[in-house]
């Protein structure tokens, strides 16, 4: 019914390659910081210093160790955060495949006790409304909510026999739009 970000990858994989990401997204955050305070008039020179100290002096190395131990942290918290992999349907729940760093977990919701209701980003912070349709299905006695995306489609029939209401709305909001 549903696949993840990443959803291709095993779960170490998954955990490695969103860890390799976000440390280089804040690699390349610090540097673009770094290169702006070398330049503070930015349509001027570059600002330069005449007697420049080496570059490996031990309070450079202090904190490029600092900010490398900081960025592998974040970086290892992201790597170890809950990934979905699939949501699944069958006769009795509704299953939820994820990753929580390299292990796999399976999350079920018996179909009888759902609660099923019809979501969506509000439609000004999207240029695609119908990517930010989903589905949230509840149980009472479970802490947590599945969230299943419709990405534009317009019902599938397993979706139509588990939730019709939910669909229903979700077909008012599509013909609001003016899509059919």
């Amino acid at each position: 019914m549903d696949s993840g970000f990443f959803s291709s990858f095993d779960c170490s994989q998954r955990m490695g390659a969103v860890f390799v990401t976000t440390y280089l997204a804040q690699i390349a955050i610090v540097a673009s910081l770094s290169a702006s305070v070398r330049r503070p008039n930015r349509y001027g020179p570059v600002v330069e210093t005449i007697d420049r100290p080496p570059f490996l002096t031990r309070r450079r190395v202090i904190v490029w160790a600092i900010w490398a131990s900081i960025f592998a942290v974040v970086a290892a918290t992201c790597g170890l955060l809950r990934t979905t992999t699939a949501v699944l349907l069958d006769s009795t729940s509704i299953v939820e495949t994820s990753c929580t760093g390299p292990l796999s977990v399976e999350y079920r919701l018996d179909r009888a006790k759902l609660k099923v209701a019809f979501g969506h980003d509000p439609t000004w912070l999207t240029k695609r409304p119908l990517e930010s349709a989903y589905l949230e299905v509840t149980q009472v006695d479970k802490p947590r909510p599945i969230f299943i995306r419709l990405l534009g489609r317009p019902g599938s029939k397993e979706l139509l026999e588990l939730a019709p209401e939910a669909m229903a709305q979700y077909s008012r909001y599509r013909s609001y739009l003016g899509v059919r």
